[in-house]
């Protein structure tokens, strides 16, 4: 070889090496990336599937809880989901095998009364109490419950994952 075939090379190398390295990152942060996502969607699964478990609410039948009253009853605790006996007992868990699935990931379950509204999910807010699930007219008489699980990570590598599903008390 010529020194100048070298040259030639050494500059070739150069300016390819760089490239192949950005590539190289780039394809390891991906990757560890779906990781996370496919991890943070096991963990929010796994808690939506605690979640509809659990009896549609604390009564037998309607009136059913009021909205404002979710979360965990009088007789049950916060911080042991063991004591959960119905979905909306998970709105504001504090138990820490709910809420830290595995070391840097945090979890969460939002529950609230949705209606349908022909053929539109409409949110029916704070103070919601269904009494008569027969026609959807108003939010009082449409009883369904939605169930939003987001999980998130602390490093920033997903932000929130989130899972939803509605549930009716019949």
């Amino acid at each position: 070889m010529s020194l100048i075939e070298v040259v030639f090379v050494i500059i070739i190398l150069g300016a390819s090496i760089p490239v192949l390295l950005r590539v190289w990152a780039d394809l390891g942060w991906r990757s560890s990336r779906s990781e996370v996502i496919a991890d943070a969607t096991f963990y929010a699964q796994q808690l939506m599937e605690e979640i509809k478990s659990k009896r549609f609410d604390e009564n037998e039948d309607t009136p059913w809880t009021s909205s404002v009253n979710f979360g965990p009853d009088s007789t049950e605790s916060s911080n042991n989901a063991d004591t959960f006996d119905d979905l909306d007992d998970f709105a504001g868990c504090a138990d820490l095998r709910i809420t830290t699935p595995a070391s840097g990931y945090t979890r969460s379950a939002d529950i609230e009364y949705y209606r349908l509204n022909a053929s539109t999910w409409e949110a029916c807010g704070q103070a919601v109490t269904c009494v008569n699930p027969l026609n959807c007219a108003s939010c009082s008489e449409c009883c369904y419950k939605r169930v939003v699980v987001t999980v998130s990570r602390n490093d920033n590598l997903v932000k929130d994952v989130k899972l939803a599903t509605m549930v009716s008390g019949y």
